[in-house]
């Protein structure tokens, strides 16, 4: 199994995590979870948020255009609409993360 670093776990590393926790296959593991990523991407572009329950939800979100300042230049300039995505973690995985109080 790879190693996990201390900053963040990889993908190789997480279907390695979760491969050896169903007792599956790492590429079928891999295959899901590129099925999964694909299906929320595909449904996010159609501006259809992706709920799972306990886990949290996916929605995708604008963010309006504005007045910004270059911190280089100090020049005054427009920052451009964008879009991106947003999660909110569900009730299940935020006490799951939750420090307990002592």
């Amino acid at each position: 199994m790879p190693t996990v670093s201390n900053s963040k776990i990889t993908k190789t590393v997480f279907i390695s995590q979760v491969a050896d926790k169903a007792g599956v296959s790492q590429a079928s593991t891999e295959k899901l979870l590129n099925s999964m990523i694909e299906v929320i991407e595909n449904n996010l572009k159609a501006d259809h948020p992706v709920a799972i329950t306990g886990f949290g939800t996916f929605k995708r979100t604008t963010r309006k255009a504005r007045k910004g300042i270059n911190p280089k230049t100090q020049e005054k300039m427009m920052i451009p609409e964008s879009t991106s995505v947003n999660f909110k973690p569900g009730k299940t995985l935020k006490e799951a993360v939750a420090m307990k109080k002592k």
